[in-house]
């Protein structure tokens, strides 16, 4: 039904990623400190600090890329079950933080990547910023599952 789709100005849409990618930042720090794996930490904390310049570029494009005054909103996101679905995960406390780190990145590259091309005419700079942080998303989770513990 069209009157249920979620719509969002190019800010409101940004601002929700943002709030995505500071709580996988924040749980990037949280994970860095309690484990003591050294490796682990090391490559936890070296996300923590990319996820802070994740954050920063991102809200420097939101900033720079206001130009939403006579846009079509953006939909077909479902950005509501992707908060709700990244609440349980975190909050979840039968998985590893590992393994809510993995899931959250899996998540979040997905959603950058249907993100992309529906901001591209908006603002190139932030359609080309959500397609590079979904393939460095991508990439975290691979480098994340060599840590997972077995099932």
């Amino acid at each position: 039904m069209i009157g249920d789709e979620e719509r969002y100005t190019f800010s409101s849409l940004m601002t929700l990623l943002i709030e995505s990618e500071s709580r996988l930042q924040q749980l990037y720090e949280a994970t860095a400190q309690t484990t003591r794996r050294p490796e682990l930490k090391s490559l936890l904390s070296d996300f923590a600090k990319i996820g802070l310049k994740r954050i920063e570029t991102m809200r420097r494009v939101r900033v720079e890329s206001i130009v939403e005054m006579m846009l079509e909103p953006i939909t077909g996101l479902k950005l509501s079950r992707l908060l709700t679905t990244t609440n349980i995960t975190v909050q979840n406390e039968d998985v590893s933080n590992v393994e809510k780190l993995i899931t959250l990145e899996r998540m979040i590259s997905d959603l950058y990547a249907k993100t992309s091309p529906k901001i591209v005419q908006i603002s190139a700079e932030a359609g080309e910023l959500l397609a590079a942080l979904s393939r460095e998303s991508a990439q975290r989770e691979n480098a994340l599952e060599r840590y997972a513990e077995p099932t």
